[in-house]
Parts: structure tokens; C-alpha cells; sequence
């Protein structure tokens, strides 16, 4: 009797407990307001290395397209559960068996989804209205491309998927596919490339041409430009014993950094302005970001994997935010990247962490996430939570008993974001080139420049430093697209290469759209060049170009997307100078190797932060300086100084009330800033009174107050010198004969008719105040194409002498034309003779 008494208590307990959290979910999802998300089934191998932690689906390459089987589901503000697909529906002829990725129209009248038909079918993109009706199939299968171009491996791309649907402001829907043929460098499975079509499915065509990756594409609400992850990765590494600067081999390679992480980028729906959205560029983990959701105040919400380029397994995720542009991550919930932990140690679990697991986010409002959060490895049944952003306040929302609760979207009206005009560029080729250079160009092409490759990110803000100044400098281009290669590791092919101006600019007017392709900085010496730590001037990547665009950019290092454009080209020649200097000092503190603190701390652009090895500390007190020595000249207009941090813990609160300047050019003293003042922790600018040529700057901390670690010692945080490189002679292939020009001339090339070089010459004046102009030196054959390009870049007054070797080239007529200033431009004929 007691024993009844006692079930029958725990029953009347359990019920009691359960409608409490029945109560409680049901305030809560009154105060989320109505959601659709997917309910799917929990299936293992989720994880190659193991196999009994459950399969997320949808995340990446290890498990984009995996068919599960799951419902589309609306969860009303009462709580009452409303099914809109599953695979007991029939849409006239149509059931779905698996669904994933739903977005709502802006006015919540409609979803859009990915859905499958069959267990063995492809991936396509459905609607249906949110009151259950007017179901219809967007995308089909139906692509007709002769496949024949690939070999023994066209079966590969037989079969195509669709997934990831987004609304765009104007209505129109961008997608995710493999639709166009190629394979990724890294793991060999189908590339996914963003999509955009009108919403009955006609006028599909393609905006990205990615070599490894482009998914789950959402609006910014404050731009209107799409977000999405894209999937950075470049097989080929940097070399400087190989002869096209290339490798694969460890042993020859400069670093073995690939990148090979997602991370969030943002680009035009008609495929330009490609650039990082957010994420500190100079930390790879730190700047990974998948399914990122942009919120209403421009930060970035986005999913953590442990394995970056989840090829061998989907889960462990946890969630973060971002600001903006370069900047570090801020941890919500789930798994952290500073504080992983094997699930299980031996046999070592790798790839699985210690759960909770989080994925999924959906801003509520600017502080609050909607996600989907799971407790175990194995069988895990994600629910539906809510939680603040700075990870308080984890509330259940609701759960699908024995299933996963995921992808979940507020079904509650938004603003619609501004509408990005969209060109009606010439839709692509569905077809990668092949390996005969006359299809490179079959899409057009597209105008590459770089504003000044030296420029760097503002001090502090985290992305690695640009290529140091490098005198005659030449940027090499590759391309690398699918051909015939089963694991996508076709060779990279050499195209061309365009010489980098003395200011660090460079222009190459055109360059093949709609290609994957990369670059590469080379010195005078066709060596590949690094900074002073080791980051080499090689993109980790593969970008591409719309045709009969215009790109920009300035830098040329990982996150430079993310610097803004200058103005104009005269002020994008100046920028930080410092990180290309060679530092001495007069005294500095060494403790051990791995603990000192020298004078090159002060370039590092590094000052904020309380980690004294960020900043330079003397070994006394009076009279120390830093010293400042470059190998090209440098214009400098300003300078700014950075105090050392205070930090209470390590007892330091030095104050550095004046430093003195001292600047030279050739040991020669070019200027003198006798008292700074102040210096602030965020920095002083001293402005240089004219902007003064010179190769050498010193700084002299002439008093300060307080301590640095609890000891007096004279000290700076950062020195950064706002400068442009001063005009230095180019002497590669062109050789100056006198300084002096009264006009632009261009002499008849001798000898002529000639086999198989000759030598061109020409004059170019001083114009008005400026120190150089523009010169461009091509050669063109009998029917106008362009051959050869001599000259490209800045040049001083004077005279000048190239020579054209046409070894390569076969007997006829050629024209070599000059433009040269704003205005001048001569042709003349020459004869080749064999």
C-alpha cells in the first residue's frame, strides 16, 4: 500500500513538475512570439574519428547534404505545435521526406526551404505560405552542360543540390548549390557557389565563382548585401626554392599556413565588393565563422566548429558575436575555443569536445539569441532555447522529444533592408575553363588595383602586418580552377605578372572574370616576400572577379578587405611606415630570451594592452630613445606616439610628458620636433610642419612620471610614422640616360627592322609640381593586340631606354605605343625580321 502511495505521489510530482515547465515554455514562447525551425532524426556518425557522437546536418562539407528525414514546423505564441511538411503530406503528387534551412519573407506571408523528395534525391528549393498553403517546388533538376571537359571524373558532377535559401530585400531568392562543376582543394567534395533567382525559379545565375565554398547566405539589415560563410583555403604554399614560388611540400615551404577555415564575408547580389566582414584576421581560430546571422545593429552572429573546415565532422559547435570589421570574438554558449576539452581522451575523441553544444543563433532584438542546444554526444536531442548574449539566462523554449530541434527563424515581420542595385551583368558560364589559355577570358573580364600594397591596419586593430616596403616589387597572378583532377589539387597556372609602382600601388587592367585566382608579391629577385614575422605576401585563398567590374582594394594581407578605401589615390600612397623600419635603441630591458622587451616592440601595432611585451621598456631613465632606420626613403608628415597602458596588476601608471624628435635624411638632420608634450595612451600626433623626406627618425623619451612593472624606467607603447615611400628610380629593364626632358617624346626604335631585340627610347618633362608621371609603354600586333607591356608605372623627369626582346614572337609589323602624363600619347611602327 505504501508503495502505491509513493508511485502515485511521484506521478501526481512528475505532473505537477512537468506543467510547471509547461508553463514556463509557454510565457516564453508568448514573449519570443511564434518560430518555425525543422525537426530532424538523430543519426551517429557524426564524427570520423567518432563515430558514436550524432550527425549534424547541414554544417559544411562533412554534412551539407545528408538526409536525415524532418518536418517544417511552426510553434504559434500559445504553444500549439502546427506541422506544415512531412513526409505524410501529399502536395499534388509531391512528398517531402527531409527539410532544412527556412527563411521567412519579410512580411512573414511565406518560407522558403530546402527540401528532398526521396532518401537518394538532390536537394531543391521549396515554398510554401505560413498558413499551410500554395506549396510549390522552385529549383529542378534540370541542368543540361556536357560534362565531357573533366574526363573520367565528369560523373563526379553529375548529381547537383540546392540548399540554403534566403529572401533578398527586393523578393528575389539567393541559394547555395554545387550547380557549377568543381571541386574543393582540400577534401575533394563538390563546391558550393551562391545562387540568386526570381521567386517563380526563372532567371537563375550564378554570383560567386569560389574554388573551395559559399553557403548559407543571409541579409544584412543595415546594407541589404549578403553575408554568408565562404571557405578560405589555398593548397599551394609560399616557397623561395621552387621556380614559380609555389609548393606543396612542407620542406620547401615558407610556412605551412593555409587558412583552411569559414569565415564570414559580405558581397554585393551582383557578385562585387567581396571583402571579410568580420573576425580578427590574425587568428585563425578567432576569425573562423559559419552560419553567420547579421544582427539589427550591424554585430555578427556565427557558429564555431573546433574542426574548421568540418571534413571530418560537423558537431561540437558553439556560438559567438562579433563587431564589425577586424575584431576579436565574444563567447555566448556551447564549446570555446579557449577552453576546449576532448570528450574523450583515450583513444583521443578529435574533433568531439565536452558538450553543451550551441548552433544555429537568431538575434532577438540586440541583446538575446534564439538557438538550438543539445547536452550530449550521443543522441543528441537539440531543443529550442533562448539566452542573453553575454551567456545569462538560458531558457528552454521547446523540444521535439527524440528529435533535433534546428534552423529555427522568427516568424514575425522585419524591415525590409535597403535594396543594393544589382547590374544585369552577362550571367557566367556554368563551365570552368579548360586548360587552353583561349578559355580563360570566355566570361570577360575585370580591372584589378590595389591603392598601396604596404598599407597597413590601424595600430591595434587585429590583423597581421602588410608586405614590409620592397623596392621593384612584381605582383605574379595564378589561376587554379577545376579540370581534371578527382580531389580538386589540379596544378595552379602562372597568368601573369604586373610590376608594383614605387608608391605600392599596382593596376592590372584585365584579369579573367568569373576564375579562381590568387596572388603573390615578389621582390626585385623573384623571391616571395615576408615581413619580420614571417607573413608572406601569398594570398591564403582564391578570389575571383565579375566581368566588366572595376575591383579595389588596399593592403595586401589577410583582413585587409576590411580597411576602408582611401579617398583618393594621393592620400591612399600614405600610411604606416613603422612595421617596415629596422629599430634600435638605446637601452632596453632583457630578462630571459623569451622575456625582454626591445625597441622593435614600438612597430609592432600593438599599444592598447595590458601585456607589457607589447611595448618597449629603457633600462633607465634619462635621455633613452628609439631610433628608426629604413632602406627606402620615406615622406613623413606625421608622427603619432602611444604611452604604455595602465595596468594596476602589474603596478604600472608610467606617464610620458615629453619626447623629442629628431629626423634625417642621409645623416644629414632633416628636422627637429624640439617637445611633443603629453603623450595619451591613445595616442599623440605631432604633424610635421612640411612633409620631410628622410630615411632615419629618432625618439627621445625626455621625461615621464610613474612606474613601469613597480620600477622607473622610460618607455612607449607604439611609434607610428604617417608617411608615403619617396620616388625612387626604377631600374629593372629600363635604364634612365639623362635627367632632363622639355617634352614628352617618343624615338623610333633601333635597330629597325630588327631580330630579335631593340631598344626603344623616350623623354618625359616635369608637369607642374608633381615628381612623376605616368608612363605606360606597350607593343600591340598588326591586328591591335596588345603583346607585350614594357612600361607600367611612375617615372621622374628625364630621358629613358627599354628594350624589347621578340625572341618569342613570330616576323611581321608590331606598333609600340607611349602614354605618359594625362594627355600624351604617341605611336610608332616597327618591323620584326626573321
Amino acid at each position: 500500500m505504501k508503495r502505491v502511495l509513493s508511485i502515485l505521489g511521484l506521478s501526481i510530482l512528475i505532473r505537477i513538475s512537468l506543467f510547471f515547465l509547461f508553463i514556463t515554455g509557454l510565457v516564453q514562447a508568448q514573449s519570443v512570439g511564434p518560430v518555425v525551425f525543422v525537426a530532424r532524426n538523430i543519426q551517429p556518425n557524426g564524427n570520423v574519428f567518432y563515430p558514436a557522437s550524432s550527425l549534424l546536418p547541414g554544417m559544411g562539407p562533412f554534412s551539407r547534404f545528408k538526409v536525415v528525414g524532418g518536418r517544417l514546423i511552426i510553434r504559434e505564441s500559445n504553444g500549439v505545435i502546427r506541422v506544415l511538411v512531412d513526409s505524410t503530406m501529399n502536395f499534388n503528387g509531391t512528398h517531402i521526406v527531409d527539410v532544412c534551412s527556412p527563411c521567412v519573407f519579410w512580411d512573414t506571408s511565406r518560407i522558403v526551404f530546402a527540401g528532398v523528395e526521396h532518401p537518394d534525391s538532390s536537394w531543391r528549393i521549396y515554398e510554401i505560405h505560413s498558413d499551410g498553403t500554395s506549396f510549390r517546388k522552385i529549383t529542378y533538376t534540370n541542368r543540361p552542360l556536357n560534362l565531357s571537359q573533366f574526363g573520367k571524373i565528369a560523373n563526379m558532377f553529375i548529381r547537383y543540390d540546392d540548399i540554403d535559401p534566403c529572401y533578398l530585400p527586393d523578393g528575389r531568392i539567393c541559394f547555395a548549390s554545387d550547380h557549377y562543376p568543381s571541386l574543393t582543394e582540400y577534401y575533394g567534395e563538390r563546391t558550393t557557389n551562391l545562387y540568386i533567382m526570381n521567386p517563380d525559379g526563372t532567371d537563375i545565375h550564378r554570383i560567386t565563382s569560389e574554388r573551395n565554398g559559399a553557403e548559407k547566405p543571409t541579409i544584412d539589415p543595415q546594407t541589404g548585401k549578403i553575408v554568408y560563410a565562404r571557405y578560405w583555403f589555398n593548397f599551394d604554399r609560399p616557397s623561395r626554392f621552387t621556380w614559380n614560388g609555389l609548393t606543396r611540400d612542407s620542406a620547401l615551404a615558407m610556412n605551412n599556413d593555409q587558412s583552411n577555415i569559414w569565415e564570414a564575408a559580405t558581397i554585393r547580389p551582383d557578385g562585387d565588393g567581396l571583402g571579410l566582414y568580420a573576425g580578427a584576421a590574425n587568428n585563425k581560430k578567432g576569425l573562423s565563422s559559419y552560419r553567420p546571422r547579421v544582427m539589427s545593429n550591424g554585430n555578427l552572429l556565427s557558429v564555431f566548429v573546433p574542426n574548421t573546415p568540418m571534413d571530418y565532422t560537423s558537431g561540437s559547435t558553439g556560438i559567438r558575436w562579433f563587431t564589425q570589421n577586424s575584431t576579436y570574438e565574444n563567447y555566448v554558449v556551447g564549446v570555446n575555443q579557449d577552453n576546449m576539452q576532448l570528450y574523450v581522451q583515450n583513444p583521443p575523441s578529435i574533433g568531439t569536445m565536452q558538450p553543451p553544444y550551441a548552433t544555429d543563433p537568431v538575434p532577438i532584438g540586440t541583446t538575446k539569441i534564439l538557438f538550438s542546444y543539445a547536452t550530449q554526444v550521443e543522441n543528441q536531442d537539440y531543443a529550442l532555447y533562448t539566452i542573453n548574449l553575454d551567456g545569462t539566462g538560458l531558457q528552454l523554449l521547446y523540444d521535439t522529444p527524440g528529435k533535433m530541434d534546428l534552423n529555427a527563424e522568427l516568424l514575425q515581420q522585419r524591415p525590409v533592408p535597403p535594396v543594393v542595385f544589382d547590374p544585369n551583368y552577362p550571367e557566367s558560364d556554368e563551365l570552368p575553363p579548360t586548360i587552353d589559355p583561349n578559355t580563360y577570358f570566355k566570361n570577360g573580364g575585370f580591372r584589378f588595383d590595389c591603392t598601396n600594397m604596404f598599407t597597413n591596419g590601424d595600430v591595434d586593430q587585429y590583423m597581421p602586418d602588410a608586405p614590409p616596403i620592397t623596392k621593384n616589387a612584381t605582383l605574379h597572378f595564378f589561376l587554379n580552377f577545376q579540370r581534371m583532377n578527382a580531389q580538386g589539387l589540379d596544378t595552379a597556372i602562372f597568368l601573369t605578372q604586373t610590376p608594383v609602382q614605387y608608391s605600392g600601388q599596382l593596376n592590372f587592367d584585365f584579369a579573367p572574370a568569373d576564375v579562381s585566382m590568387f596572388e603573390q608579391v615578389v621582390d626585385s629577385t623573384n623571391k616571395v616576400i615576408a615581413n619580420s614575422t614571417n607573413q608572406t605576401a601569398h594570398v591564403l585563398g582564391l578570389n575571383y572577379g565579375r566581368t566588366g567590374i572595376g575591383t579595389k582594394c588596399v593592403g595586401c594581407h589577410a583582413g585587409h578587405t576590411t580597411i576602408k578605401m582611401p579617398y583618393t589615390i594621393s592620400e591612399g600612397q600614405f600610411f604606416n611606415t613603422s612595421t617596415s623600419a629596422h629599430v634600435t635603441q638605446s637601452s632596453f630591458i632583457y630578462i630571459s630570451d623569451s622575456l625582454q622587451y626591445p625597441g622593435k616592440r614600438v612597430v609592432d601595432r600593438k599599444a592598447r594592452n595590458d601585456t607589457l611585451t607589447v611595448n618597449w621598456i629603457a633600462n633607465g631613465t634619462v635621455n633613452e630613445y628609439v631610433e628608426l632606420n629604413w632602406d627606402v626613403p620615406i615622406d613623413i608628415r606625421r608622427v603619432i606616439l602611444y604611452n604604455i597602458f595602465t595596468n594596476p596588476v602589474t603596478n604600472t601608471n608610467i606617464s610620458v610628458t615629453d619626447c623629442e624628435i629628431f629626423l634625417y635624411y642621409q645623416n644629414i638632420e632633416a628636422g627637429h620636433i624640439a617637445s611633443t608634450g603629453i603623450i595619451a595612451n591613445d595616442g599623440t600626433t605631432i604633424t610635421i610642419p612640411q612633409i620631410t623626406k628622410i630615411d632615419r627618425m629618432r625618439v627621445i623619451v625626455k621625461s615621464f612620471t610613474g612606474l613601469i612593472n613597480g620600477q622607473s624606467h622610460a618607455g612607449l607603447a607604439e611609434v607610428e610614422a604617417n608617411a608615403r615611400v619617396s620616388y625612387y628610380e626604377e631600374t629593372i629593364g629600363i635604364k634612365q640616360i639623362s635627367s632632363v626632358a622639355d617634352r614628352f617624346s617618343l624615338t623610333q626604335n633601333f635597330p629597325n627592322p630588327f631580330n630579335p631585340a631593340t631598344k626603344i627610347r623616350y623623354s618625359i618633362p616635369k608637369v607642374g609640381e608633381s615628381p612623376a608621371s605616368n608612363v605606360k609603354l606597350t607593343v600591340f600586333d598588326i591586328t591591335g593586340r596588345l603583346v607585350a607591356t614594357l612600361v607600367n608605372q611612375l617615372q621622374a623627369p628625364g630621358s629613358y631606354e627599354t628594350e624589347f626582346d621578340a625572341t618569342n614572337f613570330a616576323s611581321g609589323i608590331y606598333f609600340y605605343r607611349l602614354t605618359a602624363g594625362n594627355d600624351f600619347t604617341e605611336v610608332k611602327k616597327m618591323v620584326l625580321l626573321k
